[in-house]
């Protein structure tokens, strides 16, 4: 009888179903036509009858993760199947396994083809993959761009905030997409604050000029220095705390700026446009790439200008 394997998203198991059975809750097919995997009826057998795949797959989930279980989640949200996905990007279906199983990381062109079938930033799926030093020309600093704010997952900011362990610096006017997107967001800094990673965050000053004036461009006023405040509001919590420092910077605001480590992402701001409308670069610092650089230089520039937070009248 042909047979098919599927990968439960509540366990590593790969097992044999006759084609025409329905699939089991939370499980997505494999491979089609394939000896790989063990009977249901071998469950509880030990290694008994296991595939080499099967095992790869439960010894990865160590601590109940795989090795990259990102991509496994994405892969069994959007119901893929390694060998249909594998097909799509013209790699061997052994090859996306072991970047499931053996947190490998694909080529750059591959990792960008798959970060968009799976509809997700390929830094998030593969967290080494800005890191990495590309000495190929046709390879820069740009890991990609987004035709606006709105497009970048919402997963992205949140991921590369946790993966940061130097330093996290934050240039915005009021930022408010941040913690609203990602409810965990002032957390994971004071998480990291604590960890000895020292966090910049430079609001736009909601009673200076420019912030009045960027407000008139939106079209929405004062709403601007409200909603400069009510992100000033989300951090209170963790104001004071160790490695963090807020300040608020006057200055007519071209670019939001967050860099973290190596790392960066850049929201030019467009005239008469909210920043959301804006496109959004995710940068890597390299050696002897000026890109990266020149933005780091001008978040230097405004912070030495900018206003500490006075924590006595906390503004």
């Amino acid at each position: 009888m042909v047979r098919r394997d599927w990968l439960c998203s509540s366990s590593s198991s790969v097992y044999h179903l006759p084609i025409g059975m329905h699939w089991p809750n939370g499980c997505v097919g494999l491979d089609q036509g394939c000896a790989v995997g063990r009977d249901p009826g071998t469950a509880g057998a030990g290694h008994q009858g296991r595939s080499k795949m099967e095992t790869s797959l439960s010894q990865s989930r160590r601590g109940g993760r795989m090795a990259n279980e990102r991509l496994r989640a994405a892969l069994v949200r959007d119901r893929w199947s390694v060998s249909r996905f594998a097909e799509a990007l013209g790699v061997d279906p052994k090859t996306v396994e072991r970047w499931i199983t053996k947190e490998r990381t694909p080529h750059r062109r591959t990792a960008l083809a798959a970060a968009r079938l799976l509809g997700e930033d390929p830094a998030y799926l593969w967290p080494d993959f800005g890191s990495r030093v590309v000495t190929d020309e046709t390879h820069g600093e740009v890991v990609t761009v987004y035709t606006e704010r709105s497009a970048v997952p919402t997963s992205l900011w949140l991921s590369l905030l946790q993966t940061a362990r130097e330093r996290v610096d934050i240039l915005v006017y009021a930022g408010l997409h941040l913690p609203e997107a990602n409810p965990t967001w002032v957390k994971e800094i004071q998480k990291k604050c604590e960890e000895s990673v020292f966090v910049r965050i430079a609001f736009g000053d909601p009673d200076s000029a420019e912030v009045r004036a960027r407000g008139d461009e939106e079209g929405v006023g004062e709403g601007m220095a409200a909603r400069i405040n009510y992100a000033f509001a989300w951090h209170r919590p963790i104001l004071g705390g160790p490695n963090l420092s807020v300040a608020f910077h006057s200055t007519v605001l071209y670019n939001s700026i967050l860099q973290f480590d190596d790392q960066m992402l850049v929201n030019p701001h467009i005239y008469g446009m909210p920043a959301f409308r804006a496109p959004v670069m995710h940068l890597r610092r390299i050696p002897g790439g000026p890109l990266f650089d020149t933005y780091a230089e001008c978040f230097e520039k405004i912070w030495a200008n900018a206003r500490p937070l006075d924590l006595k009248d906390g503004s």
